[in-house]
């Protein structure tokens, strides 16, 4: 499933003004319709008049007609046409506003790929994930080579006197390896004021993030705030989202002031992202100069300047994403 990009101020638009209230659903249906059918903004004719059910509006005249005792709106015209009418009306209301261009065979939204992805990069991005959810299914299936196998548990294992079967050991109330024999969490050293840091490694199960997370994670990880990263596929997309809205380095000092000013910190990067929504577009874009740079403080308590593991990770981090960004 795909999403539109709809400005939360679009209905202040003196475009939105002239088209009206039936013309504004219309447009905002029709960019819906545009991007589920990767037609990169070309509507149909037929499909046009066809995107909403006005019957609602239709209704809405037959009742003022009723307590007005008259057909002074519709002029005689007979009710069963009223919805197509008002499908018509909606349609010129947006052409003669603007937002729709009228084209060979229908109509194209305008500026429509200036705001939203094109059926190219929709593709792109499905084919992306279906690799990734592949490789995972892939990894799942074949055997871990670390679990010893039944028979070496047998082996090694003491035995019920009866069945001889393998006795079930007790189980570890504070146990610090996973199944596969990886560790799964564990104490670390101390993080921000002394507190100690719960770090999650990655598993051979875990599915690979998406290469623009890369950065933001490699960057987490050089200044200490070593998390999970298992999310989900839309959750991946708000990551992205917000690399392109607020930047890497600006991402990684809100995470690293949440660490610090909470007595329990986060064990998933999942912790970060409404947090992260909040943030202003393009908020410290890129990382304050070595000299000029905040004293933050170390492990130890004290202070240390700024150009020190955070700032060099800040600085391979936007160093990475201008060389993913193309030449404008």
């Amino acid at each position: 499933m795909a999403w539109v990009r709809i400005s939360d101020d679009f209905y202040d638009h003196p475009k939105c003004d002239a088209a009206g209230a039936l013309g504004t659903a219309l447009w905002v249906a029709g960019l819906a319709w545009s991007n589920r059918n990767l037609t990169d903004g070309f509507i149909p004719r037929r499909s046009a008049l066809r995107l909403l059910d006005f019957e609602d509006a239709a209704e809405a005249v037959r009742y003022a007609e009723h307590h007005a005792g008259s057909n002074a709106v519709t002029h005689d015209v007979d009710h069963e046409d009223l919805a197509p009418l008002i499908a018509r009306f909606a349609v010129r209301r947006l052409v003669m506003a603007g937002l729709w261009e009228e084209v060979e065979g229908g109509f194209r939204i305008h500026d429509y790929l200036d705001y939203q992805k094109s059926a190219e990069q929709i593709e792109g991005e499905r084919k992306s994930s279906a690799a990734r959810q592949k490789a995972f299914r892939d990894r799942r299936k074949k055997p871990d080579s670390t679990r010893p196998s039944q028979s070496d548990a047998s082996d090694d294992g003491a035995r019920n006197s009866v069945t001889h079967a393998p006795v079930t050991p007790a189980p570890n109330p504070n146990p610090t390896t996973s199944p596969n024999g990886e560790v799964g969490k564990q104490r670390a050293g101390a993080g921000t004021h002394g507190r100690p840091r719960l770090v999650v490694a990655p598993t051979a199960d875990d599915p690979p993030p998406p290469a623009k997370a890369v950065p933001l994670i490699d960057a987490c990880t050089a200044t200490g705030l070593v998390v999970a990263w298992r999310l989900t596929d839309a959750e991946w997309l708000k990551i992205e989202a917000l690399i392109d809205r607020v930047g890497i380095p600006a991402l990684v000092e809100h995470a690293r002031r949440l660490h610090a000013s909470r007595s329990t910190p986060a064990h998933s990067a999942r912790a970060w992202l409404k947090p992260w929504a909040g943030l202003p577009t393009g908020a410290s874009a890129a990382p304050p100069p070595p000299d000029a740079a905040a004293a933050l403080p170390t492990a130890s308590g004290q202070s240390g300047p700024a150009d020190g593991l955070f700032g060099r990770a800040m600085i391979r981090a936007q160093t990475r994403m201008n060389q993913e960004v193309p030449p404008g």
